[in-house]
C-alpha cells in the first residue's frame, strides 16, 4: 500500500466520528447502542486496496447533562501489494442539552501504534445550536483556538437537524459542522435527502420496523474554505422513521465501505426528577 493510501485511510478512521447520524435518532434522542459490519465497496474504485472488513460501534447515552456519542472503528485492510493495515478508532463526545458545549476525545492508531489523538472542546455563544458564533479549543495535539462562525452546529445538534430536515420533507440543507478532528477546524456539511420510500419498499432485516417509511440521505463533507469542489467524504444511508440508519455507504476519495446494521440495543434513559 503506498504512503497516499495510508494517509487516505487514517484520514478515513477520523472522519468517519461524524459520519453516521446517530443510530436510533428519534425527535427525543432515543439512546441506543448499533453496530454495523463494514465490507469494501466492490462497485466502485477500490484504490489499490485489495480487502477491507471492519466493525463499526455506534453508542448515544443520555444522561442529566446531555448525550455522550461513544463510536468504535476497527478495521483490517490488504492492499494490492500484500501490505496489511489494523486500524483502532476510538472517538467520544459530549454535547450539552442545548447544544451550546461539547467536549470531544479522539484516538486513532494504525498497526498497533497512536497515528492521532485530538482532544479538546467547544463552545457556542448566546443563540444557542446554530444561531450563535463560537469558539473551539484543542488541548490536544497541541493547544490551539479556532474561532467558529454563526449556524455552527456540534455532532449531535447535527444529527437532529438531519433528522428535524428529513421528518418536514426537506430536500436539501447545509450547515456548518464542528466536531475537533478536522486539522482545518470544521466542516462545511451538506445533506441531500431523497423521496420516502413505502413501508414495503425492498427486505428489512429482523431488527428493522417492517411498518414505517424510510429515505435514502447522503451526506457530504468539504473543507471549510475549500476551492476543490470534490468532497472530503461522503456518507449514505438508508434511514427508517424511528430514526434506525442502515445500509451504509462510506466513500472516500479513493475508495469506499458498505456496511449493514448487524446489532441494535435501546438504552435506558436517566431518571433526572
Amino acid at each position: 500500500m503506498n504512503k497516499s493510501a495510508w494517509g487516505i485511510w487514517s484520514l478515513a478512521l477520523l472522519s468517519v466520528f461524524i459520519c453516521s447520524a446517530t443510530p436510533a435518532l428519534s425527535q427525543a434522542l432515543r439512546p441506543a447502542r448499533s453496530v454495523y459490519d463494514l465490507k469494501l465497496n466492490q462497485d466502485r474504485d477500490t484504490g489499490g486496496i485489495e480487502a477491507a472488513s471492519g466493525r463499526l460501534v455506534v453508542e448515544l447515552v443520555e444522561d442529566c447533562s446531555g448525550y455522550i456519542l461513544n463510536q468504535g472503528f476497527i478495521t483490517h485492510i490488504t492492499s494490492s501489494e500484500a501490505q496489511e493495515m489494523f486500524g483502532n478508532m476510538q472517538a467520544s463526545v459530549w454535547e450539552s442539552r442545548d447544544g451550546r458545549s461539547m467536549r470531544f476525545t479522539v484516538v486513532n492508531t494504525i498497526n498497533g501504534a497512536t497515528a492521532e489523538r485530538e482532544q479538546g472542546r467547544g463552545n457556542l455563544h448566546q443563540g444557542g445550536a446554530g444561531n450563535g458564533s463560537g469558539l473551539g479549543v484543542w488541548k490536544l495535539p497541541v493547544p490551539r483556538k479556532l474561532a467558529l462562525p454563526k449556524g455552527t452546529l456540534f455532532p449531535i445538534s447535527y444529527n437532529r437537524a438531519v433528522l428535524r430536515a428529513v421528518l418536514a420533507g426537506r430536500r436539501s440543507f447545509e450547515t456548518t459542522l464542528f466536531d475537533g478532528t478536522n486539522a482545518a477546524g470544521f466542516y462545511h456539511a451538506s445533506a441531500f435527502i431523497g423521496d420516502k420510500w413505502s413501508q414495503e419498499r425492498g427486505k428489512r432485516g429482523k431488527l428493522l420496523a417492517r411498518d414505517l417509511p424510510s429515505w435514502p440521505v447522503r451526506l457530504a463533507y468539504y473543507h471549510q474554505g475549500s476551492q476543490i469542489g470534490t468532497p472530503q467524504f461522503e456518507v449514505g444511508f438508508t434511514l427508517y422513521g424511528d430514526g434506525v440508519v442502515d445500509e451504509l455507504k462510506l466513500d472516500y476519495p479513493d475508495f469506499g465501505l458498505i456496511g449493514h446494521l448487524m446489532e441494535l440495543e435501546y438504552l435506558d434513559r436517566p431518571d433526572c426528577g
